[in-house]
């Protein structure tokens, strides 16, 4: 399994074959990683990744000899399979992978934007809170914002 970003999660992952080797593709909600394995004694695993972002059609094709396999169309052959056009022969149906990425697809687009823009800026304000222990009965008391303590009523110095 592939290592994944903070806050990316996985969708699915199927067996595939593709640039002349067999492994996993793996369909996160930021982008598709296929890892193979090499080596027999001391394996190591590569993988190919090309984000969502850098797709630009996704099709299922069915050959009468070869089977069916997704067509990936990328933007630029800058990514990591360093092609516009690749192609996975999957080992379950591609056209569910298709609806799969298209939908992700869908759901990554920016919104269209509004008639009337307006600018609002979220500021987050991180407080440290210091609580101290009262010294009667050791109920923890934010000092700065209380003079006693909630607890038992004694005041606090």
């Amino acid at each position: 399994m592939p290592t994944l970003a903070a806050g990316e999660r996985q969708i699915d992952q199927v067996i595939a074959y593709g640039v002349g080797r067999r492994g996993i593709l793996y369909l996160t909600d930021r982008r598709l990683i296929f890892e193979w394995s090499e080596g027999l004694v001391s394996k190591r695993y590569l993988q190919l990744g090309l984000a969502l972002s850098d797709i630009q059609a996704v099709n299922a094709t069915h050959a009468a000899f070869r089977g069916s396999a997704l067509v990936i169309t990328a933007k630029d052959a800058n990514n990591g399979f360093r092609a516009n056009q690749i192609t996975l022969e999957l080992a379950m149906a591609p056209e569910l992978w298709v609806t799969k990425i298209n939908n992700l697809l869908v759901r990554a687009m920016p919104p269209v934007a509004q008639s009337s823009p307006v600018a609002q800026t979220t500021v987050i304000v991180e407080k440290e809170v210091v609580r101290t222990p009262c010294r009667y009965c050791g109920c923890l008391v934010d000092a700065f914002r209380s003079d006693k303590c909630p607890n038992c009523g004694a005041p606090l110095r």
